[in-house]
């Protein structure tokens, strides 16, 4: 695996599907690019730039820095980390890309409601599941980084038990509520986009949110997971999840 002392190199003549498969974090800057790489895997990184009126060297440059920003997480065991460090991943890693990309997407969203509702009446609803995804997601973290969070560093530092983990259960409950909330709203999303599949006579923007809206998704099912199994029950021993 790449680590932060061997450079990874790209080749452009590499398809983007296994550029997507091999390298670290590749997908996410593929999808900022505008490229689907599970239904365009045969382009190469160099066809896949040049249709986007990109450099490819850019390209590779950003990937390069993604692959090693990425391959360092990959590589971080979570098990062994403290609470704290835990945290400060969640809420660096996994809180900041997504209070970003919502904030990308929206004008995506509006846009694409001006070019593609004519013929894609289904972005209408789209747009209610966004607007409660992006409001409960904001939510949530804003009570995790003020209270929840705070209390578990507090814990981990050996201090008393503060009054937000006084009562295990019912903080368990709220926060499987919280998250079910938004795995739901997420799946309302794949079905009106049948799994995220871009039309054919798509526009740019409705491209573009459709590409990112997935992203955003696997990139909240590790979060969800550190959270669930490896943050929570080290903190709340004894609770069953």
């Amino acid at each position: 695996m790449q680590t932060e002392d061997t450079p990874m190199r790209i080749d452009p003549l590499t398809p983007i599907g296994t550029l997507a498969a091999e390298c670290p974090g590749a997908r996410r800057v593929l999808c900022r690019l505008g490229v689907d790489a599970l239904a365009e895997g045969g382009l190469t990184l160099r066809e896949a730039a040049m249709r986007e009126s990109r450099q490819v060297q850019a390209v590779i440059a950003e990937l390069e820095v993604q692959a090693r920003e990425a391959g360092t997480r990959v590589t971080q065991d979570w098990m062994q980390a403290s609470k704290a460090q835990l945290v400060a991943h969640i809420v660096s890693h996994h809180h900041g890309y997504t209070r970003e990309e919502l904030a990308r997407l929206g004008p995506l969203l509006g846009q694409a409601l001006a070019d593609d509702l004519p013929n894609h009446p289904e972005l209408a609803e789209l747009s209610l599941h966004f607007q409660s995804l992006e409001k409960d997601l904001l939510t949530h973290f804003q009570m995790e980084e003020n209270n929840l969070f705070p209390a578990l560093v507090a814990v981990d530092q050996g201090g008393p038990v503060p009054i937000a983990l006084s009562t295990p259960q019912e903080l368990l409950r709220t926060i499987d509520a919280e998250h079910l909330a938004v795995e739901e709203l997420f799946l309302n999303l794949r079905m009106l986009t049948k799994d995220y599949q871009v039309p054919g006579d798509a526009g740019r923007s409705m491209r573009d949110l459709y590409l990112g809206l997935r992203e955003l998704e696997d990139d909240l099912h590790v979060h969800l997971y550190l959270e669930n199994h490896l943050l929570f029950p080290r903190v709340l021993p004894g609770e069953q999840r």
